[in-house]
């Protein structure tokens, strides 16, 4: 099976799971819309940015890594969910105005510019704070598994992780990165829910610890791996101040590519898998490394 059908199956596996859960008793929007104009409002704003997603690159990963664990996929779902909830709201409180101001997102117009501001800001809070309750719902059998993949998650979006990177990419946008500046800000804005899908992969799939923490160097190593890439796909149009290209050069930061992929494969090998047995995850190292958008 070649990577991209194999990435689109479990996207449709992911999506089919995220509008079952959306329109069951248990949704995590339920109590919204039912008799309010207001309301209907919120949940048709949630589900207008949770359901156009995109790739889904982060729910994805947590079942191919889970399936390679020879987990069933349905064990994880829930985590994958919890952090595509994250992720959306993420883009949401991005695109307002007194962030990027952005008008399109995924050849949209964005939440605000359909909904409004107030809406789309309460939208974002709504899918964040809704998050941690798929946790506790679906994982309520085991409250040390809640406990723990609630601190994972709260620990890769607070201060150190999305939030402190934002902090720090607002705080430089005047002004120039070194290269240390610059990967502590893709690790905590971008890697850290990336590493999170792993983390939070192994620990519901009962990984020991070892495993746990080679699933986080995995995540955390294939996300810069991916920033990186973007950086060097968009040097092509323009030349960003905030890059690696920008400080790096394109064949240093080409070196630091290959740099990051590889700690990428040490990781998966330390967890026991091969590229023979579980082709996919290798693979998706491999297309970053290599792809051309």
């Amino acid at each position: 099976m070649s990577l991209d059908l194999a990435l689109l199956e479990r996207k449709e596996h992911f999506e089919n799971y995220l509008e079952s859960v959306l329109q069951g008793p248990q949704s995590p929007l339920r109590f919204l819309g039912q008799n309010s104009a207001p309301l209907s409002s919120l949940k048709d704003s949630a589900h207008y940015s949770l359901l156009n997603g995109g790739k889904r690159f982060r729910p994805v990963l947590c079942l191919l890594l889970a399936e390679s664990f020879a987990v069933s996929p349905k064990r994880v779902l829930p985590v994958a969910l919890a952090i595509e909830m994250v992720h959306t709201y993420s883009l949401i409180h991005d695109d307002l105005p007194c962030m990027d101001n952005s008008d399109l997102r995924r050849g949209q117009p964005t939440n605000h510019k359909k909904f409004g501001e107030g809406i789309a800001l309460l939208a974002g809070d709504t899918l964040l704070t809704e998050s941690f309750g798929v946790l506790a719902h679906e994982y309520s059998d085991d409250p040390k598994l809640v406990r723990d993949l609630v601190l994972s998650l709260v620990e890769s979006i607070g201060v150190r992780g999305m939030i402190g990177g934002q902090i720090q990419d607002l705080s430089a946008q005047k002004g120039g990165f070194t290269k240390e500046q610059l990967l502590e800000m893709h690790q905590l804005k971008t890697g850290a829910l990336i590493k999170a899908c792993c983390q939070m992969t192994a620990r519901a799939c009962g990984l020991p610890q070892e495993k746990i923490d080679n699933s986080e160097k995995f995540g955390a190593a294939l996300g810069l791996a991916f920033q990186v890439t973007d950086d060097l796909l968009d040097s092509q149009e323009a030349l960003e101040p905030h890059s690696f290209v920008t400080i790096l050069g394109k064949e240093g930061t080409q070196k630091f590519l290959d740099q990051v992929s590889t700690e990428a494969i040490e990781a998966l090998i330390k967890l026991g898998l091969n590229s023979s047995r579980d082709p996919l995850l290798f693979a998706m190292v491999e297309y970053n490394r290599n792809r051309g958008h």
